[in-house]
C-alpha cells in the first residue's frame, strides 16, 4: 500500500495496538454457502497473520491488507474529513480501482458479491461467456449455479495498452478454457458446454481492398471457422491460401445498447434470491473483474464537473462490456421484435437462456 498521511496513521496505530485480532476483508468475510468453495490458501504464519490478513493469488503473490478496522477506537470519521468519497476509497478503504471519476456500479459491495474463497465450477453445467471484440479484447465465463447465482469467473484480456488478434486471442481462450476448466477436472475442452455471447460489432467484416476477390472474415466468423490469410500468389498466378483451425464456437449477439447492459449487470448486482443470497457473485481472484466494479469501469469527469453520459471506454471497459453482454441475453428478455430477430437467426439458443429460466430462484 502506498505510503500517505492516512496510510501511515493506520500503520503506526496498528504497529503500537495490543490487540492483533484481524481484520474483516473481502477474502476473509463468509459468503452464503450456496457459493462453492475451492482449496483454501497455504496457512500463513500466526505471528503475521494475526496482525495483518493475506491472501495469494493464483500466480503465487502474497497481499496484505493494513485495514483501519484493525486499529480499536479507529476515528474514521476524523480521518475521512475533507477527502471525497473516492478519496476515502482509496486512502482508509484501501481500494486502488478507485478513480476520479463516478463508478458506473455503485450497487456492487466487496462483502456482498465477492466470493470469500475462490469458485469452484461445475463442469456439467453450461458455461456462459462473454465475448468483447477490438484491438484489446476480452473474455469472461461465468455459470449459473443450482441455485440461481450468476457466477463471474476470473476474466481474460492482454495486458493495457498491447493490441492482439482475434485468433491469436481465441487461442489464449481456448488454452485458457482447457487449463482452467477441463484439464483440472479430467476432461477435454470439447467436453464443455459453452455458450457465447458477445459484440454485435464482431460480425462485421472489415471491408476488401485492391483488385483480388479476397473474402474478408468476421470476428464471429474467425472463432467459428478458423482464419484463411492469403499470402500473395505462386510462380502459376494462383492465389496462395494458408488456412487455420477455428473452434466452432457460435457467437450470440449481445445488446448493442449500453443501457440494456449496464441495467442487466444492475439488476443482478441488486437482486436477492432465496434465503438472502446474492443474486451475483464473483470470484475472489478475478482481480480485473472486482477491480472494475469497484471503480476502474468509470463515468469520465469533464472539466466542467459534470460527468460523461456514457462510462469511459478503456481497459476495464472491455472486461465490463463482455459480461454486459452475457447479461442481456440471460437476464433481460428483448422487444419482440429482436426476439424474432434473434430466433430467426439462432433457432433455440434465442429462447434458451433467459431470466425466466432463473426467476423461480428469485426471492
Amino acid at each position: 500500500m502506498a505510503e500517505t498521511k492516512f496510510s501511515r496513521r493506520i500503520l503506526l496505530k496498528a504497529a503500537g495496538s495490543a490487540i492483533l485480532a484481524p481484520a474483516v476483508t473481502a477474502s476473509s468475510r463468509p459468503v452464503p454457502e450456496a457459493v462453492g468453495s475451492g482449496p483454501s490458501p497455504p496457512p500463513v504464519p500466526t505471528a503475521r497473520r494475526r496482525l495483518v490478513p493475506q491472501r495469494m493469488t493464483p500466480d503465487g503473490w502474497v497481499i496484505d491488507r493494513v485495514h483501519y478496522s484493525l486499529v480499536p477506537g479507529y476515528d474514521f470519521v476524523e480521518a475521512s474529513e475533507g477527502l471525497s468519497d473516492e478519496a476515502v476509497r482509496r486512502e482508509l478503504e484501501i481500494d486502488w480501482s478507485a478513480s476520479e471519476g463516478k463508478r458506473v456500479y455503485p450497487q456492487f459491495s466487496r462483502e456482498r458479491h465477492v466470493a470469500s474463497d475462490p469458485l469452484v465450477p461445475d463442469i456439467t453445467r453450461p458455461f456462459y461467456c462473454g465475448w468483447d471484440f477490438g484491438g484489446c479484447p476480452a473474455f469472461v465465463p461465468t455459470q449459473l449455479n443450482v441455485f440461481g447465482q450468476w457466477l463471474i469467473f476470473p476474466s481474460l484480456s492482454p495486458p493495457e495498452g498491447l493490441s492482439i488478434g482475434i485468433y491469436e486471442f481465441g487461442q489464449m481462450v481456448a488454452d485458457h478454457m482447457q487449463r482452467e476448466y477441463a484439464s483440472k477436472y479430467g476432461v477435454s475442452l470439447d467436453k464443455l458446454t459453452l455458450i457465447h455471447f458477445g459484440d454485435p460489432a464482431g460480425a462485421a467484416r472489415p471491408p476488401r481492398t485492391g483488385q483480388g476477390r479476397k473474402e474478408t472474415q468476421s470476428c464471429f466468423d474467425i472463432l467459428k471457422r478458423g482464419l484463411i490469410m492469403h499470402a500473395g500468389t505462386d510462380d502459376n498466378g494462383e492465389p496462395v491460401v494458408h488456412k487455420k483451425p477455428g473452434w466452432d464456437w457460435t457467437i450470440i449477439p449481445g445488446a448493442v445498447n449500453i443501457t440494456e447492459r449496464l441495467e442487466a449487470v444492475r439488476g443482478r448486482l441488486t437482486t436477492s434470491l432465496a434465503e438472502g443470497h446474492s443474486a451475483m457473485v464473483v470470484c475472489c481472484n478475478a482481480d480485473a473483474v472486482i477491480r472494475g466494479l469497484s471503480g476502474g469501469y468509470h463515468y469520465h469527469q469533464r472539466a466542467d464537473g459534470h460527468y460523461e453520459y456514457d462510462p469511459h471506454k478503456d481497459w476495464f471497459s472491455h472486461t465490463a462490456d463482455s459480461y454486459g453482454y452475457i447479461a442481456t441475453r440471460l437476464f433481460m428478455v428483448p422487444a419482440k421484435s429482436a426476439r424474432d430477430e434473434d430466433e430467426e437467426e439462432y433457432g433455440l439458443y434465442a429462447m434458451t437462456f433467459r431470466s425466466g429460466a432463473c426467476s423461480r430462484y428469485e426471492g
